[in-house]
């Protein structure tokens, strides 16, 4: 009987020293596990931040792409609508262009 008693009080012994020491584990460690999370807290704002400025640039990137589409439609429009002008219009600014340079040589001349 006596070799239970001593059994049982190193089992207890056992018990009482795997708290002891995990307790004053879990107090070193402590400090550690805060500034790990704390660090990583302020990774994943960053993180966030960085999100949030691509997500903004795509944005204004897809603007930029837009306006300069729209820009290049009207110029076309225009350089179209210019190729498109009838021949009668063309002849009579030329003949204008070419009067206008008539009276300018006939009266240096």
């Amino acid at each position: 009987m006596l070799i239970v008693y001593i059994s049982l009080a190193l089992f207890i012994g056992a018990i009482i020293y795997l708290v002891f020491f995990s307790l004053r584990t879990y107090k070193d460690t402590k400090p550690a596990i805060e500034n790990v999370t704390e660090t990583v807290a302020r990774i994943q704002a960053k993180t966030d931040q960085i999100k949030s400025e691509t997500d903004q640039l795509a944005l204004r990137q897809q603007e930029i792409t837009e306006d300069v589409q729209y820009k290049k439609e009207a110029v076309q429009y225009t350089v179209d609508a210019a190729k498109q002008t009838p021949e009668p219009f063309k002849n009579i600014w030329l003949t204008i262009k070419g009067e206008k340079w008539n009276l300018r040589s006939r009266r240096n001349g």
